[in-house]
Parts: C-alpha cells; sequence; structure tokens
C-alpha cells in the first residue's frame, strides 16, 4: 500500500519511470509513508541500515556494482547530517546518489518541535541539485511538485552527482491506504525525436527571444519544414512566408482549428500571456523545448520532452510536412484577416499607435531597434518590420536599463540604434547618458504618458488615489532639460504635432544622439488602446 501524500506519490511514480530501483533506508518515524511506499512496490529493492553514516557509504558500494543511481532515504532532522560524509565522497566519485529526506512542514522549522533543523541547503556544494518539493494543496503545487522532481531526477541522470529531494510531510502521515499511485508526467531528455515528428500532423513551432545572429540561422531551418511559427517581434525571425507575427491577436477568440499536436518551444521569453494562457489550459500530449541547457523551463505547464543542443541541430534531420497542409493554411490565413484588420483600423485619431507605427515604418533597414518592457513591447508588435533587429531585457521583464542596454549597444555600433520606451523606464534610467560613450547614432523615442501607462490595463486593477500616486506614479515631468544638459538634441511632439517632417529629423542620421518626447495623456492613451484592441476583437 501506498502513503496518501501526493508529493510522496509524484516521487514514486518518476523513481519507477526514471528507472531508480534501489533504496537504502534508515528508519524513523517521519519517513515511514515513504518506505511503506518504496516496500510496497515490486520496483523496488530495499535495504535496511540503521545508521545513516553507514548508509550513505552502503550506497555508493551498490552504485560501484549496478553503475547506477541509487537513493538512500531518511527521517527528519539529524539523521540528515549524517549523510553529509558520503555525499562529499560521492560529488568528488562523480557518482549518482540521490538523497531522499523527509522533513518537517517549513512552519515549524526553528519553533522548538521535535526533530527539525532547517534541511534545505544543508548540504551546500557538495550535492549539485536540490529541490524542496510542495505539500501539495492546489493545482499550482502539483505541476511544481511535478517539476522538480523532474529537474532533480534530470541532473541525476545527466551530471552523475549527488542530489537531495527534501519532501516536508504534514500531520496525518502514517496513512498508507492508497492501493496504487496515479501516473505520473515524466519528462524526457534527447531522444530520437524524429518519428513523433513525422506522425505530427498538426506542429506548431514557438520562437521566442533570439538575437538577430542566431535567428538567421535558424530561421534558415524552420523555412524549410512547412508549418505555423509563432514568434515575436524580439524572436527576429523574418522573411519566412509561415511566420505568424500576429498570434496575440488572433488568440483573442481562438477556434479549435488552431489547436495543436505537437509543440516545439526554443529561444528565450515570450511575451504573450494569451500564448501561455491558451497552450496551459489546452495541456497539448507532446510539448518539446530545444535548449542549450539542462535546465528545465517549462512554460506552458505541458513539457514532455528536452532536446540539449543547438535549434539547427535539432531541426536539419527533420524531413518537412506537406507545403499545402491545412493547419499551416489555417494560421496563415487568420494572419492575413488580421493585418487587413490592421490595415483599415483609422489610426488618425490615436497618436500613441500612430507614432510607433510611423516611425517604425521610417526607421532605416539594418538598424536595431531597443524596446521598453511594457506597452512598448506588446504595442510594437501590431507594426512589425522586416530588415531590422529587435531587442529588449526580457531576462527578468524589469523596467531598469532598457536605455543603457541601447547606449552601449550604439557605442559600438556603425548603424543606426533607436529605443522605444516609455517615461517610467527612461526616468528610471537616466543616468545612462551620462557617460563619454553616447553615439550619435542613437535615437531614443520617449512616449511620455505620465505615468505607467500599463497599469491602466490591467485586469482586476481599480483606479484609485493610492493606485495612481503609488503605481501609476502619475507625474509632469519632462526629459528636456536632461537630454540638453548631456549633448542629446531634444525634439518635442504634443497632441497632434507629431509631423512627417519632424519623424524624418528624428530618424534621420545626426551630429548628436536625438530624443523626440511624444507627450500624451495616460488616460486618452490607455482608452486609445483599447478602442484598437476591441476593434481586433470583432469578429
Amino acid at each position: 500500500m501506498y502513503s496518501k501524500k501526493e508529493n510522496i506519490q509524484q516521487l514514486i511514480s518518476l523513481l519507477i519511470q526514471s528507472n531508480v530501483s534501489h533504496i537504502v533506508i534508515s528508519p524513523g518515524s517521519r519517513n515511514m509513508p515513504l518506505a511503506e511506499s518504496f516496500y510496497s512496490d515490486k520496483s523496488f529493492h530495499c535495504y535496511s541500515v540503521t545508521d545513516e553514516r553507514s548508509a550513505g557509504f552502503f550506497a555508493i558500494g551498490l552504485i560501484l556494482k549496478y553503475n547506477a543511481p541509487v537513493a538512500i532515504c531518511c527521517t527528519s532532522g539529524s539523521a540528515l547530517l549524517n549523510y553529509g560524509s558520503a555525499i562529499s565522497e560521492a560529488f568528488y566519485q562523480e557518482l549518482p546518489l540521490l538523497v531522499i529526506s523527509a522533513d518537517r512542514p517549513q512552519a515549524w522549522i526553528g519553533q522548538m518541535d521535535g526533530q527539525t533543523l532547517q534541511q534545505t541547503n544543508l548540504f551546500g556544494n557538495l550535492v549539485g541539485k536540490e529541490v524542496n518539493l510542495p505539500i501539495i494543496k492546489t493545482e499550482e503545487d502539483r505541476w511544481f511538485c511535478n517539476r522538480l522532481i523532474n529537474e532533480a531526477l534530470l541532473f541525476l541522470d545527466l551530471k552523475n552527482r549527488p542530489v537531495h529531494i527534501n519532501i516536508p510531510i504534514d500531520e496525518p502521515f502514517f496513512d498508507c491506504s492508497a492501493k496504487s499511485i496515479p501516473s505520473c508526467r515524466k519528462i524526457n531528455t534527447n531522444r530520437d525525436f524524429k518519428e513523433d515528428w513525422a506522425r505530427a500532423s498538426r506542429p506548431l513551432i514557438i520562437v521566442g527571444q533570439l538575437h538577430p545572429a542566431e535567428a538567421k540561422m535558424v530561421a534558415e531551418c524552420l523555412a524549410l519544414l512547412n508549418c505555423p511559427i509563432l514568434s515575436e517581434n524580439i524572436g527576429n525571425i523574418e522573411n519566412i512566408d509561415n511566420n505568424i507575427p500576429l498570434f496575440d491577436a488572433i488568440l483573442m477568440n481562438p477556434s479549435t482549428e488552431f489547436t495543436p499536436d505537437l509543440v516545439i518551444y526554443l529561444g528565450g521569453h515570450v511575451i504573450s500571456k494569451r500564448l501561455k494562457n491558451w497552450l496551459r489550459n489546452l495541456t497539448p500530449q507532446r510539448c518539446w523545448r530545444i535548449d542549450s541547457s539542462d535546465e528545465i523551463r517549462d512554460t506552458f505547464q505541458c513539457l514532455t520532452d528536452i532536446f540539449i543542443g543547438k535549434p539547427t541541430d535539432f531541426f536539419t534531420p527533420l524531413s518537412p510536412k506537406s507545403a499545402d497542409n491545412e493547419y499551416l493554411a489555417c494560421w496563415k490565413s487568420a494572419n492575413k484577416k488580421m493585418q487587413k484588420k490592421i490595415n483599415l483600423f483609422n489610426f488618425s485619431n490615436h497618436l500613441t499607435l500612430r507614432a510607433l507605427k510611423d516611425v517604425i515604418e521610417k526607421i532605416p533597414m539594418n538598424s536595431a531597434l531597443f524596446l521598453g518592457n511594457s506597452n512598448t513591447i506588446r504595442q510594437t508588435q501590431f507594426f512589425l518590420r522586416k530588415g531590422i533587429s529587435y531587442f529588449c531585457n526580457r531576462g527578468i521583464n524589469g523596467i531598469d536599463g532598457s536605455l543603457s542596454a541601447a547606449v552601449g549597444y550604439a557605442a559600438t555600433s556603425e548603424n543606426q540604434t533607436f529605443l522605444i520606451i516609455g517615461d517610467l523606464s527612461f526616468f528610471y534610467d537616466m543616468n545612462a547618458l551620462w557617460n563619454n560613450h553616447v553615439s550619435k547614432n542613437l535615437h531614443i523615442l520617449l512616449v511620455n504618458n505620465k505615468g505607467g501607462g500599463i497599469f491602466k490595463s490591467l485586469p482586476g486593477l481599480s483606479p484609485s488615489e493610492a493606485v495612481n500616486k503609488l503605481i501609476i506614479t502619475e507625474n509632469n515631468i519632462s526629459a528636456k532639460g536632461w537630454a540638453e544638459s548631456v549633448g542629446v538634441t531634444y525634439l518635442h511632439a504634443d497632441g497632434f504635432s507629431l509631423s512627417e517632417d519632424l519623424i524624418m529629423r528624428f530618424v534621420s542620421p545626426n551630429d548628436s544622439p536625438v530624443l523626440l518626447e511624444l507627450n500624451c495623456e495616460s488616460e486618452r492613451a490607455a482608452q486609445e488602446y483599447a478602442q484598437f484592441i476591441e476593434f481586433l476583437q470583432q469578429c
């Protein structure tokens, strides 16, 4: 019989699927549900060794005999400390020793309760990987627990270093009445993908943020596959007929015809929250991640496989799909219809959107375009331009450093470098212009809507005095004085005065860096964007 604790059930299931079959168990009460569960399943060979120090070295002997991972399991408290010597030996012998420790719930650590100590980070750099499993209460806990165990076992398989899985177990914990354990998702790595690719009739490839140089190599492979590619501006995938840049707008009204039977995800961050939520709700049966690291990045909560290596190495052996397949056709048709909608929209009365559209259209070919992280990165997606390289600080997605990164890039670039940025991001990082390396090739479009405009579009955030003052941070600050004091040419547009002549002055080469400040009312800018989205949502 098995423990009814879900985190234990998941661990049992994944150990079986990972072929970890030898378990050395030392006695205790908190690890009793683990011991009972191991002993009840014929997949495991259980050994009883009372002294934890000896148990650790006993397990090393088994590893050496079977050339396979072996687990040691103990109760909470000082018992775990006694594994230290064996863990250090396994680390420097490069042996796959799996340490499984039962623990008390975190709330009781340090509260003078019996057999408690801080068991996380106990062995520092003597373990290659450590995870602390949650006590499962919600669906998110369930997904998180599964991901953590997969991460630990993947590391154990790839690195041959000790791994520590710590399991808080709450009371009552003696109930081992479960007759079976549910099937649990196992994330696999570096298998042969060609057969599953050949069977897929609706494969969908998602490209996150890529450096333009890498994107160019990836694009050459993707162009041959004849399947839809969902990539935003920072993916830098261009000149591919099967790229669907307006997918976020398409997914405002998703149809079942867009449902994939295989998802392949490569590159960095994806901006679209709509895409993430769509896939998290769909939970496709197969989701593959291409990554040069061995980290598990389960963005869509449905990851099944990881290919560790370069995207070009993954895609080159794959056979292309039929050029006239229906799945690609439905995405291309939807993208074409959405582009027509955007072209039909009357931008003349929408200052911010019109400015973004007009400026991006006039940026010279081969320029670099840096984007701020809030409204800017989202709104510019509707005005994707070929022939320019997109950059954005999407590693953490914070507002800091957007201006500095553009200044640094422009400092050694022979081509024009553009930055579109909001006022909070700009003023947060304004000292980026206070150095001797600000290139005359730098062009900054500052969209000054007097505060954090993105917060006015967040669902559920009601306007209040506190929100306006402390979150949106309403202000009436101009960049004029600062720009001129550091030798930057200052241009200004207010209301509807953004003429074509002013845009051309902004985008043309200058004898100094140039900043164009576009002043607009925050409330109006938010309303204009909402009207645009409502127009696109109409069937």
